[in-house]
């Protein structure tokens, strides 16, 4: 661990009471200072509570889709990433959970693309005057 790691460490050390009550349910609590958790812990004194208390570094984790533990020495992966079964996508759609579309998700708009006389007909959609994903991309001259 470098000196820097080991300085954000010891700067975003915290106090920690984990109090789990004789009905099973638990909580933890946590203190910026040791002075205050001192003081809950003499609260609970003589209540029928377990008490276990430490200091340290909360980790995060991040958010969806792709979760990683926030540590002051860098992320860390909370998934792993498929080895096998790498199919190439030919949509290149990279919305959320493209595995479970029919199709790529529709684009509302109130502008209609622009166009020349020749590409018109390719963008006119008289069904919906909705705009798909795909609408824009003109076809390969060579097909």
């Amino acid at each position: 661990m470098t000196d820097e790691n080991q300085k954000l460490a010891l700067d975003e050390i915290k106090f920690y009471a984990a109090i789990l009550h004789a009905d099973g349910t638990y909580a933890v609590e946590e203190f910026a200072e040791l002075p205050e958790l001192v003081e809950r812990v003499k609260s609970l004194i003589d209540r029928d509570v377990s008490v276990f208390s430490f200091a340290g570094t909360r980790l995060q984790i991040s958010k969806p889709p792709f979760r990683h533990l926030l540590t002051p020495w860098g992320p860390q992966p909370l998934f792993n990433p498929p080895a096998e079964n790498l199919e190439p996508d030919d949509t290149g759609y990279l919305g959320l959970d493209p595995i479970h579309l029919e199709g790529p998700p529709e684009i509302k708009t109130s502008q209609q693309p622009k166009g020349n006389s020749q590409s018109d007909e390719f963008f006119q959609d008289d069904t919906d005057n909705v705009m798909n994903v795909f609408d824009s991309v003109l076809p390969d001259p060579d097909s």
